[in-house]
């Protein structure tokens, strides 16, 4: 896979996080896919497995935003396996709460897939929209 098509497979993956459908992100990450945001919050702990990952973020997302997360891309730089990406998301939470987010997405690949993800988000936001 030339880095361009990781750079796709990479915007493809987080595009699809504002209107989640599993059946993209299982196209796109291997079977042993492992998701994390990278905090201390223990209400999002890590997801393992492509169909437990694909089934489970459409639900999560779906619930805390209705009318989706409104996610822009920025940056996306890719090295070897590696695609970093810089984004923004400002939408409305299903508890009314605007959710105005930065965040810094980390991808490695094996192959032609995506197997390990990683998000960076001001994880203080999450507390005061979600958890408060």
């Amino acid at each position: 896979m030339t880095q361009e098509q990781q750079k796709q497979a990479a915007i493809r993956f987080l595009e699809n996080l504002n209107h989640p459908d599993p059946a993209v992100f299982e196209e796109l990450i291997a079977e042993d896919f492992s998701f994390q945001i990278v905090s201390g919050l223990k209400e999002f702990p890590p997801v393992r497995g492509r169909k437990n990952f694909a089934a489970t973020e459409c639900a999560t997302l779906q619930r805390l935003f209705p009318d989706g997360l409104k996610l822009r891309i920025e940056t996306v730089i890719c090295e070897g396996p590696h695609v970093a990406v810089l984004a923004e998301a400002d939408t409305v939470a299903a508890n009314g709460r605007r959710y105005h987010q930065r965040y810094n997405f980390y991808f490695r690949f094996a192959g032609e897939r995506i197997a390990e993800g990683r998000e960076y988000n001001d994880t203080n936001l999450v507390r005061e929209v979600f958890l408060t």
